[in-house]
């Protein structure tokens, strides 16, 4: 099959989302609903009105992720993605509800930074970022392509590799971008008072990221989940990069340390499960996305790969 097909009504009934067709793909149509761009980013009164009448759209038929508790659904709307946890109203009233200013605040700065240096890879307008409902709402673009999760069953290992090499070259491109004050402690884009204690990121990863024992002097931009599901890829290339909310400035090695043991599958999960060691490295294929080595980088200048050597913070 074509990885990269994102039409649902080409999708195979064998496929791993068949059941969910708009989750992972967006094939554009002329009939997708678009935002009314009078209202984009506008928190009057009339504009509040509009965008609750756009979160009454979204309901359980066009959800593509259901949040656990106290989290929040994502929506596919035609062409918008919408996080938003209305539908939870009821139930999350027994849970703490997530608070998703800070995230959503950090993702809007962090895509403005990010923009300033991805000359090749897109990453999604924000229409609308506020409270809807009493909910935490943000409505973004919904970028055209597959998630690289999605194609990833379709793809040979040449082109598994290559997708590899075109996300560490967007790693190496992040790098470049150093904290404009010249602080000396890793931090999100736009700080969260309440980071540690509101159920944001795990105790694990505010351990690797803030513990006084990381004196790696790196502190350079990075996406912080560069996870296979928020590449979105077409043709062989990386297309558009999505959910920035977990950006920061934490340096590639602390980024590297959160990708391994937190957003990729580990080996020792596994050691009951008498997988063999073709499906081991299938798993853990992603994971060693940060380490060093010599890599052929995908050059979307010259259409071909180039050979570069990765060093200790390069």
């Amino acid at each position: 099959m074509n990885p990269y097909v994102s039409n649902p009504d080409d999708i195979p009934a064998l496929d791993n989302y068949a059941d969910v067709p708009f989750y992972g793909r967006y094939f554009p149509r002329p009939d997708d609903f678009q935002v009314d761009p009078q209202h984009i980013n506008s928190h009057t009164a009339e504009s509040m009105q509009y965008w609750a009448s756009v979160i009454d759209l979204c309901n359980e038929s066009v959800r593509i992720y259901p949040a656990d508790e106290g989290g929040r659904d994502v929506f596919a709307l035609g062409s918008v993605i919408v996080k938003s946890s209305h539908l939870h109203k009821n139930i999350d009233a027994q849970y703490n509800k997530t608070d998703y200013f800070y995230a959503d605040m950090n993702e809007i700065e962090a895509i403005q930074i990010a923009r300033s240096v991805l000359d090749h890879v897109r990453v999604p307008e924000i229409y609308f970022a506020g409270k809807v409902h009493d909910c935490q709402v943000l409505v973004q673009e919904r970028l055209p392509g597959v998630g690289l999760n999605v194609a990833w069953p379709y793809l040979s290992r040449y082109q598994r590799q290559s997708f590899k090499s075109q996300a560490r070259q967007i790693l190496r491109q992040l790098q470049t971008i150093k904290p404009s004050d010249g602080r000396r402690t890793r931090y999100h884009v736009v700080q969260d008072p309440n980071i540690l204690t509101n159920g944001r990121i795990q105790p694990l990863e505010a351990d690797i990221i803030f513990s006084v024992t990381n004196t790696d002097p790196d502190m350079s931009f990075m996406h912080n989940d560069l996870t296979q599901s928020n590449c979105i890829v077409d043709k062989g290339k990386i297309v558009g990069l999505v959910d920035w909310e977990m950006a920061g400035f934490f340096g590639r090695k602390t980024a590297g340390e959160i990708h391994r043991r937190i957003r990729t599958p580990q080996r020792e999960h596994f050691t009951n499960a008498n997988l063999t060691e073709e499906t081991l490295q299938e798993i853990t294929w992603w994971n060693d996305l940060y380490d060093n080595g010599t890599d052929k980088l995908y050059d979307p200048e010259r259409n071909s790969p180039q050979t570069y050597q990765l060093h200790e913070g390069l």
